[in-house]
């Protein structure tokens, strides 16, 4: 730390010594979402709320593609080739911080799914009058076993919390889910469960994705079957969570493992910007994209004669297969020996299965005419893939980081983010006292925040200038370093 009287801080920090600051550690900053990237109905709707909201684009975008999985995937599946198919339902995980208003943006995405949930409730009111009143008529007359009525389906998609149990029971009666929540327990159980009770959650919600089938017999309780379904995830978890369950699952190798089938991102924060305006009168995007999904579920689920659910499979045109074909043997290339994407195999591994369901949401939430999806629609589905196996590879950097090494990152994002919000912050700095009171959490411990200016000091990303006679700290952050947080 350099002491100078208040004149000589200012020449300082103006003229003296150049900055040269050094990385942290090898990472990178997250790449901006490509959210030219999903179809206009989609993308339009995307950025509309976006700009309202003012929350992480990739979090914002991974809200709209949960509702269009759940909206496709009753339906739909995709029919990768002769042999190769599967259902269109997408997972979505988002780690983020609380506060960064995704119940908001679940709320604006997800009205017609409550809507028509809602409807599906009142018209199963109605059948159930119907049923028992046919019930009473067939005890009436004898009970004959051919006769029996059938007892109506109650179409329930959204669930939120459930227990893995539960979320089996509810898909023995309905097999189509959607998860969308910001809690993530139907994942991540709760704190003190056990690493195995978590790790066969994450087992059975890797089956769903599969599209089942789901088979549970336990002593003393009804036995569960279901041979087809579809699942869609929306789930948000905080990142002390998200380490806590690394931890239990017996490090990073085997915990991102487990999440494999997820499109998985973890967005820069955008709090300490998002400041207030008047929402908008209007959304046309919005009711676009509220219009497509409301025509989508207008078509109920189809069920064959052995109650088991029957799916549409789309196929590839020849472009398109040709395309993901080429994007299949690009990601499997560099998965071998020391590739980019050989830390993180088991992800890879399922990325081209996503890149054709997102291709296959693409297709059919946009409307298109065309019988087959097209190679626009696997184009713009495999450079988005490549966005997520980036964030994943991204996510494993940053895990392996010391806690020290977190801190002075998180830090660090911290000063960027309030010399940008205040420009005459950048030639005074900000004191170490405003930091350890309005910081982020784990920095509020003065030993915590210590080592992290410490650490910023010797990697030059920062200098603390404390003027003779005062026992104010100031920090000031490197030109490069705000440059790399632009």
């Amino acid at each position: 730390m350099v002491k100078l009287t208040p004149e000589a801080m200012n020449d300082f920090m103006k003229n003296g010594i150049g900055w040269n600051p050094r990385p942290l550690w090898k990472g990178v900053q997250p790449e901006e979402y490509p959210v030219h990237r999903l179809p206009p109905v989609i993308a339009d709707a995307v950025r509309e709320v976006q700009a309202y909201a003012q929350a992480p684009m990739a979090m914002v975008a991974a809200c709209a593609l949960s509702v269009v999985s759940a909206a496709v995937q009753t339906r739909f599946g995709v029919q990768r080739d002769a042999v190769l198919r599967g259902p269109a339902s997408l997972y979505l995980l988002t780690v983020a911080e609380s506060g960064e208003r995704k119940t908001l943006i679940d709320k604006l995405f997800m009205e017609p799914l409550r809507e028509w949930e809602a409807q599906q409730m009142r018209e199963a009111r109605d059948e159930k009058v119907l049923f028992e009143a046919a019930l009473e008529a067939w005890e009436a007359a004898g009970k004959n076993p051919l006769d029996k009525p059938t007892e109506p389906r109650v179409a329930r998609m959204l669930r939120g919390d459930d227990t893995p149990e539960a979320l089996s029971r509810a898909l023995q009666s309905y097999p189509i889910a959607a998860v969308i929540t910001s809690e993530a327990g139907v994942i991540f159980g709760s704190h003190s469960m056990k690493a195995e009770s978590v790790q066969g959650n994450l087992a059975q919600v890797n089956v769903m994705w599969d599209g089942g089938p789901i088979s549970q017999d336990r002593i003393g309780r009804d036995s569960i079957h279901v041979e087809r379904l579809c699942a869609t995830m929306g789930l948000q978890v905080q990142p002390a969570v998200l380490d806590h369950f690394v931890q239990r699952a017996g490090g990073l190798a085997r915990g991102i493992g487990y999440f494999a089938r997820f499109l998985f991102s973890q967005p820069t924060s955008t709090r300490g910007t998002r400041f207030y305006s008047d929402p908008p009168s209007d959304m046309p995007a919005l009711r676009a994209f509220h219009a497509r999904v409301t025509a989508l579920l207008a078509a109920p689920a189809v069920f064959d004669e052995f109650d088991r659910l029957v799916t549409q499979y789309i196929s590839l045109d020849e472009r398109a297969h040709r395309t993901w074909m080429f994007f299949h043997d690009e990601v499997e290339e560099r998965m071998g020996g020391d590739e980019e994407y050989a830390r993180i195999p088991d992800v890879a591994s399922k990325a081209a299965e996503n890149a054709a369901r997102l291709a296959c949401c693409y297709h059919t939430f946009s409307g298109a005419p065309e019988p087959a999806i097209t190679e626009e629609a696997m184009v713009d589905a495999c450079a988005l893939m490549r966005w997520y196996l980036d964030e994943a590879v991204r996510f494993g950097q940053v895990a392996e980081m010391t806690e020290e090494v977190r801190n002075a990152e998180k830090l660090e994002e911290y000063l960027t983010q309030q010399l940008r919000m205040d420009k005459s912050l950048v030639d005074s700095g900000i004191t170490v006292r405003t930091v350890q009171q309005k910081g982020p959490g784990p920095l509020r411990v003065r030993a915590k925040l210590d080592a992290a200016v410490e650490l910023l000091e010797d990697h030059g990303r920062i200098r603390v200038i404390q003027a003779i006679g005062s026992k104010k700290r100031f920090i000031m952050v490197a030109p490069q370093v705000m440059k790399e947080w632009a």
